[in-house]
């Protein structure tokens, strides 16, 4: 009886990390931000985990249920409401994330670092500081955020 109890409770506990683990096509690409100033714009199915040393994010999530949704703390001030699915949070040591589905990302400040596991388009636009943070996609070396706005497509191929 007590191995049937056991059994039970590892099954209870592996099925909602079974279904969060979504998997993710062979294409998706990876991008990598770390301790960048400036703006970085993503258009993207798939997840990311980001935090800002002070700054603001405005995110759109225009598929309700498709993924978690916005997640966001340690923002300062009140949340701007623009419509029923962007919302624009401003502070100091902001945290946030949404996992799956589609969405997107503006991001406004420094500090900035980030994660992204997806498909879509990715912007990176450096404030011209001569030292704006760096990036990398698919596992690649980091190179400088350049000062000139910058658009690439993000995939497993993307260089």
């Amino acid at each position: 009886m007590r191995r049937l109890l056991t059994f039970g409770l590892l099954v209870a506990l592996a099925l909602p990390a079974a279904s969060a683990a979504r998997t993710y096509g062979a294409t998706d690409g990876t991008l990598s931000v770390q301790d960048a100033r400036g703006t970085i714009t993503i258009s993207a199915r798939g997840g990311v985990i980001g935090s800002f040393a002070r700054g603001s994010v405005t995110i759109s999530d225009p598929i309700d249920g498709d993924g978690t949704g916005p997640i966001v703390t340690g923002d300062d001030f009140p949340p701007i409401e623009k419509n029923d699915t962007t919302t624009t949070w401003r502070g100091t040591k902001v945290r946030f994330r949404i996992i799956g589905g589609y969405f997107r990302i503006v991001l406004r400040g420094r500090g900035i670092n980030l994660s992204l596991v997806g498909k879509g388009n990715v912007t990176v636009d450096g404030a011209g500081t001569g030292d704006d943070g760096s990036y990398s996609v698919n596992g690649g070396d980091y190179l400088a955020l350049p000062d000139f706005l910058f658009a690439f497509p993000l995939s497993s191929t993307s260089p």
